[in-house]
């Protein structure tokens, strides 16, 4: 029995190694990628076949609200398998599942995401640079965050992100924080 254990184990460890050199030649970011070889926007929609595209820094309109991220462009990839992505010097955002959620809940991802461009790949410290800039910036009340956390709440904690029920608890004190990012 531990014979064929340790067979497994040593099989698992060779797969891992085979398929890691393959899998970080794609550019397919699961939320906020930091890796040595990041894309340009334009690399990254070469990637996606020509089916992405860029939106110029500033020009970005959700729901009739302009966002900016300094200078930095959103790409919008409706095939990105989340609501939004980044990497350093670009957002990623996914338009037909935008659409399917409330406007807090929209500018709060795009805002999330751009948190990531100026504080790193913290989840705790984007949500709350999304909160706290919401909240400066008019478009987020209690209870805009409270529509987030409804979005959120099912989220269950993985290796980068705490259970949704825990960031909200965080993004509750961000929002009466009054440290302005």
């Amino acid at each position: 029995m531990r014979r064929g254990s340790f067979r497994l184990a040593r099989g698992l460890v060779a797969l891992l190694v085979l398929t890691l050199p393959v899998a970080a030649q794609h550019y397919a970011p699961t939320h906020y990628s930091t890796g040595a070889k990041s894309p340009t926007p334009e690399e990254y929609i070469e990637h996606t076949g020509g089916e992405a595209t860029i939106v110029a820094p500033g020009e970005f309109i959700l729901d009739g609200v302009r966002l900016e991220c300094g200078q930095r462009p959103t790409v919008i990839d409706n095939k990105l398998d989340d609501y939004g992505a980044a990497y350093p010097g670009f957002l990623i955002m996914n338009l037909k599942l935008l659409n399917r959620v409330s406007t807090p809940v929209k500018l709060w991802i795009y805002s999330h995401e751009c948190g990531h461009q100026f504080r790193g790949p913290d989840e705790e410290t984007a949500d709350c640079f999304a909160v706290q800039r919401g909240r400066r910036r008019g478009w987020l009340s209690p209870g805009g965050v409270e529509e987030i956390c409804e979005f959120i709440a099912p989220a269950k904690g993985d290796a980068m992100h705490f259970s949704g029920s825990h960031r909200c608890d965080y993004m509750r004190q961000c929002l009466i924080d009054r440290k302005i990012w």
